[in-house]
């Protein structure tokens, strides 16, 4: 276990906020899919044309959800035990 967290509980609280940040990303990218591509189905069958746009605009927004879910933004919990240690070793060396 991490000796930033205080007790197994806090790691297991913690690991619970993670799963549900990824299990809300499916859902997004699932609803994301579903909707684009009724949406590109109705244009096609009316003779307009798929809405490009539609899926770039909300896809991007998915990417940085997607990011965000799998911890490839800055993840506080991590960034801040990774300072911890480095001014942990900071003083060892003074």
């Amino acid at each position: 276990m991490n000796s930033t967290f205080s007790s197994a509980s806090e790691h297991n609280a913690y690991l619970m906020k993670i799963a549900r940040r990824r299990v809300k990303f499916q859902k997004h990218a699932i609803v994301y899919l579903i909707v684009c591509s009724v949406i590109s189905l109705l244009c096609l069958v009316s003779g307009g044309k798929v809405p490009i746009d539609l899926w770039w605009a909300w896809g991007i927004g998915l990417g940085f959800h997607g990011i965000g879910a799998y911890g490839l933004l800055l993840d506080e919990q991590k960034a801040t035990e990774e300072e911890y240690r480095k001014l942990v070793r900071q003083e060892r060396e003074n």
